[in-house]
């Protein structure tokens, strides 16, 4: 028998002039080819709109790649598709205080899972609030998620890391582990805390570090 199941959006639209880091140059787009220009190449018949979308990889909801982190580590073409598609996720909660550790993720199997932290920072998304310091997840946090198999790490943040540490351990160890980095999820709070699948892959960028993705899960209509 087939399961009813419900999509959850948990990226955020991307909008020229639309701000998503301090100092990151914001999206912008142009009409290569609009309505009216187009129906001479089709003899009247008919009409199509052609535009191209200038942006940072870091733009929107976005999965870095280790590349972003490391020289030489994998690029976006490289990333497999099992660790960024149909992956069984686990929403946990972040619990007070800007830093979340690893008693978040106490008694969780994680392994092959990904791992999505809600935080409800994504309430200040397109406010001067947003850029402010933000929740993260403590070297701590990864090293716990590493040890456990996480196979995907995504937060509803300004970023994983704390923003005031120049460091970044959590894009170091995640990273450095081959584990997906995805940053400014939003609606984390409708997944459910498992039984849901998460899909979040980015175009296969040879040499790309960062790029959008339209992420979303999958969770079964529950009965009642």
């Amino acid at each position: 028998m087939t399961v009813p199941s419900r999509f959850i959006e948990v990226s955020h639209p991307i909008e020229p002039g639309m701000g998503t880091y301090p100092g990151l140059p914001a999206p912008r787009a142009e009409a290569v080819l609009d309505y009216d220009a187009s129906r001479p190449r089709y003899q009247d018949r008919a009409e199509f709109f052609i535009a191209s979308l200038y942006l940072c990889g870091n733009t929107g909801t976005y999965v870095d790649a280790p590349v972003h982190r490391f020289r030489g580590g994998a690029d976006l073409a490289h990333l497999p598709l099992e660790s960024l598609a149909d992956l069984p996720a686990v929403r946990v909660n972040g619990r007070g205080g800007r830093g979340i550790g690893p008693e978040a993720f106490a008694g969780l199997e994680l392994r092959g899972c990904a791992v999505l932290v809600n935080t409800g920072w994504s309430r200040h998304w397109r406010t001067p609030r947003y850029f402010e310091p933000a929740p993260f997840l403590t070297a701590a946090a990864c090293d716990a998620l590493v040890a456990a198999g996480a196979r995907f790490v995504g937060i509803d943040s300004l970023n994983v890391d704390d923003t005031l540490d120049p460091s970044r351990p959590a894009h170091t160890k995640l990273l450095g582990a081959g584990v997906p980095v995805c940053e400014h999820m939003t609606n984390l709070a409708a997944v459910p805390a498992t039984g849901g699948r998460l899909h979040a892959a980015p175009i296969a960028w040879v040499g790309g570090a960062s790029f959008p993705v339209r992420a979303y899960v999958i969770a079964p209509v529950r009965a009642g």
